[in-house]
């Protein structure tokens, strides 16, 4: 049984035995092509590997979860997907549903309940037996996937031209994310070494109330130090490095705004607060759609895997559920789980064993 989770940046595929032992696992790049993927080339390169020199005929069914498939890409989605699995030599064609119900699956064998999810794309639904009743957001990085990884990274890189600019407030995240994007040495390269630490000294004060100092009852108001006026270079070459890659791209800034947000640096602290807010959100608007019944939750996703977005939204879904949520596992697992109980096994988790 073949299971694939094709998300934005990344494809993952399983193949299992019908007695649930992984035979084989492979991965492409993204597949979503809303975010710049090429879903026929990624669920090929990731089906093939997976397959390796197992038997074609032996595979009897398979569902792929693909970012994008939605109703709106659904007919492109079915197709790539069909296409993929005849060059791989397989019978028949493979269920295709969105990978939003593939993360759901790949924290539950229930049929019914509500995934949150968060990674290069983000939002909330009701999954009914794979098909989604009822979602909210996941609509892609222009109109919105707000508080997915991609969104941090965007609201990083706005943060930090708006501290180069004068428009902001002094952050953290105007050294780590040229660091991020740029690499250690292009980014020390665009910045003043003699101003570096004037800058840092500048970020520790920032917020903080002035000093007075002076004695015999004179008060002398100390300003706070000023960070230099940056490189113009730096925020071109930062703006250069966003626009010439995919869109997809700016996802990996989402463990920079954590790592800024845990030391303490109010401006990422707002960042990711609002992440974990509105997908608190995504998860109210979809909530009606469960009837009033009891049903599992599941946290899916990079951004939701740990750090402060995690654990606010954990934190939050605890409070209206009055249960833990559960942690989502191998997405293209949670696929082929799907496959099986569609054609009556039992799903009993993968169990590894050496494949020759």
């Amino acid at each position: 049984m073949v299971g694939i989770d094709a998300g934005g940046t990344k494809t993952r595929c399983v193949v299992l035995t019908l007695g649930g032992v992984l035979a084989g696992t492979g991965t492409g790049p993204g597949a979503n092509p809303n975010s710049g993927g090429d879903t026929a080339g990624a669920l090929s390169e990731a089906l093939n590997e997976a397959l390796g020199s197992l038997d074609p005929t032996h595979v009897i069914g398979g569902v792929f979860g693909i970012a994008g498939a939605g109703s709106a890409g659904r007919p492109a989605a079915v197709a790539a997907a069909r296409r993929a699995w005849q060059e791989a030599g397989l019978r028949g064609s493979p269920a295709v549903v969105t990978d939003i119900a593939v993360a759901f699956a790949a924290g539950t064998t229930a049929e019914k309940g509500i995934v949150v999810f968060s990674g290069t794309g983000a939002g909330a639904a009701v999954i009914n037996d794979g098909a989604i009743v009822r979602r909210a957001d996941g609509y892609g990085w222009l109109v919105g996937d707000e508080g997915s990884a991609v969104w941090l990274g965007r609201e990083a890189v706005r943060a930090a031209l708006a501290a180069f600019d004068g428009r902001g407030s002094p952050t953290l995240l105007t050294e780590s994310v040229p660091r991020a994007l740029l690499g250690p040495g292009a980014a020390g390269e665009l910045t003043a070494h003699r101003h570096r630490g004037r800058h840092r000294r500048a970020l520790a004060l920032a917020g903080a109330a002035p000093a007075l100092s002076g004695g015999g009852g004179t008060a002398v108001l100390i300003p706070r130090p000023s960070p230099p006026p940056p490189d113009p270079r730096l925020a071109q070459a930062i703006v250069k490095e966003v626009y010439g890659r995919p869109p997809a791209a700016l996802g990996r800034l989402g463990p920079v705004v954590a790592a800024a947000a845990e030391a303490g640096d109010a401006v990422a602290r707002r960042i990711t607060e609002e992440a974990a807010a509105v997908l608190l959100r995504d998860v109210d608007a979809v909530r009606p759609a469960l009837g009033g019944s009891f049903a599992p939750v599941v946290m899916h996703g990079s951004v939701l895997r740990d750090g402060p977005v995690a654990e606010a939204v954990r934190a939050g879904l605890r409070d209206r559920f009055a249960a833990d949520p559960r942690r989502a596992g191998d997405g293209a697992v949670g696929a082929a789980g799907m496959a099986l109980r569609r054609l009556g096994y039992p799903v009993l988790g993968p169990r590894r064993t050496a494949v020759t």
